[in-house]
């Protein structure tokens, strides 16, 4: 748990001790019922028996200051923990929350209700068509196979779409490429309108920014708005203000809790996790899911393989390419691999270089994957084990659907700044990272006309990363490169 949730979280906990008894699922008064859907705090005696718990109910924040984690529950989930011996107290103002009806705000039409600053998914879609359509220079939309409910009914469910954002007339220059996915976890609002509202901030600024229009002369940015849709239809629906998985009903029966999670599906280190109904069933195999396949499948088309086929072979890094990120909520974490595992990936080093430079911009606690919980089958360490690319989740926010202040003033713009940089080292992710961060950049006289000597003024610091939350080591500054026009990298630059 991050430092900025402690604070807020450590209040609220003392007053649920005051105000709360200690229950099991059967100990609830008549005078002051609780729904069936609430919110438990559960005391956890190590790191094994968190990732277990983990495993088999659904977590949703866990607090290693005091060894407690967070846990959805409804009877069932409770009568378990109870015949597990476990004790609790109940959230009360969380278990409020999400069973708290979400109704339009006066005179809203657009958005989810309650929270207009998430476009519902149909919004997103039609929004990912207006910017294929309004900027057919720089955006295709890719059509790269089809929810689950789609598989089933071609009039039901949902394409899965990638919207790529570069320079669609240079295609001989040479790009890089960067991915982000969102949404794969449905009741997750803030993660697809982050990615959008990227989307549209890179668009709206390509003509009068010149470090946009580089990153998208030089780089492909392929945007996954919705790796969930199906899903997403069923949170927005208020079915479940908490649906996290697919919809397949070849699990649970066809139940409200059937599907598969897809962050458990995917098939690196992939490890079968019983009980259909649990909000972390793994499917029944590796990549059983279509979503997932569909993504698989598109990245592998986009990456070349830089990772040797054993855990512990090391990525070449001064030569290797790509950059991944999963955008998730909650809890304000940049995670990186190893999740399956707690010893650590062999790039180890320069993919907390990487985490830590993100944390400097979206100010969330930078650790490794096993320092939340233990997880198989996750996106991340597919893409770094599989291909060798850097993968990373950013969870964002504080809850699942946080609110619209906290998203317009926070989650967005710092996040922004974060998937910025991230398209920046794409090129060669595991060198550039290590670079400084250049800020109070300008030239004078400005305009510059032909024929006058241009002084450029900046600062490059490299100690900015090294004092966030404990730090990485800073490194001495040899030498700053610039170039006119083209990068560096590119012929003719006049470097």
């Amino acid at each position: 748990m991050t430092k900025k949730i402690l604070r807020t979280c450590l209040l609220g906990l003392v007053a649920i001790l005051l105000l709360t008894t200690l229950i099991h699922s059967e100990g609830v008064l008549a005078s002051d019922p609780l729904p069936d859907t609430q919110v438990l705090i559960v005391h956890y005696v190590d790191r094994d028996q968190s990732a277990d718990l983990a495993n088999r109910y659904d977590v949703v924040e866990v607090d290693s200051d005091t060894q407690t984690v967070k846990i959805f529950s409804n009877q069932v989930t409770r009568d378990a923990l109870a015949a597990e011996g476990f004790s609790w107290t109940v959230d009360r103002a969380y278990t409020a929350l999400i069973n708290t009806e979400v109704k339009p705000l006066a005179g809203q039409t657009t958005g989810i209700p309650g929270y207009p600053c998430y476009r519902t998914l149909t919004e997103i879609y039609a929004s990912a068509d207006t910017l294929a359509a309004q900027y057919p220079d720089l955006v295709e939309l890719l059509d790269i196979g089809d929810s689950w409910e789609k598989t089933q009914n071609q009039l039901a469910g949902w394409d899965m779409e990638v919207l790529v954002l570069t320079n669609r007339n240079n295609p001989s220059v040479p790009k890089s490429d960067a991915f982000f996915m969102s949404g794969i976890h449905a009741r997750e609002w803030a993660p697809p309108e982050l990615n959008l509202r990227l989307a549209e901030y890179l668009l709206e600024n390509y003509e009068t920014d010149a470090d946009i229009q580089w990153l998208l002369d030089y780089n492909r940015v392929h945007l996954v708005l919705s790796t969930n849709p199906d899903g997403r239809v069923q949170d927005e629906a208020n079915t479940s203000v908490l649906w996290r998985k697919n919809t397949n009903n070849n699990y649970c029966g066809g139940t409200s809790s059937r599907g598969a999670d897809l962050n458990r599906n995917y098939p690196y280190q992939w490890q079968f996790i019983s009980g259909e109904c649990g909000e972390t069933y793994s499917g029944p195999t590796a990549g059983s899911e279509p979503e997932t396949v569909a993504i698989t499948n598109y990245v592998l088309s986009i990456f070349p393989d830089q990772k040797g086929p054993n855990p512990s072979d090391p990525v070449f890094e001064m030569t290797a390419t790509g950059m991944f990120i999963d955008l998730h909520s909650y809890s304000e974490l940049v995670l990186w691999p190893w999740g399956y595992t707690y010893g650590t990936a062999p790039n180890d080093a320069s993919l907390r270089v990487m985490s830590y430079k993100f944390a400097y911009y979206n100010d969330y606690a930078p650790q490794k994957s096993t320092e939340l919980y233990p997880t198989t089958g996750s996106t991340d360490d597919w893409a770094y084990g599989e291909l060798g690319v850097p993968g990373f989740c950013f969870e964002v926010g504080l809850t699942f659907h946080q609110s619209c202040s906290v998203f317009e003033n926070e989650i967005n713009p710092d996040n922004q700044q974060a998937l910025l940089r991230a398209i920046k080292i794409a090129r060669k992710p595991y060198r550039l990272t290590y670079g400084p961060e250049v800020t109070n950049l300008s030239v004078s006289p400005n305009p510059v006309f032909p024929g006058e000597s241009l002084l450029v003024n900046y600062t490059a610091n490299d100690t900015l990363y090294s004092s966030h939350e404990g730090g990485i080591l800073s490194q001495n500054i040899i030498s700053i490169k610039y170039s006119i026009d083209k990068p560096s990298w590119i012929a003719g630059s006049g470097w």
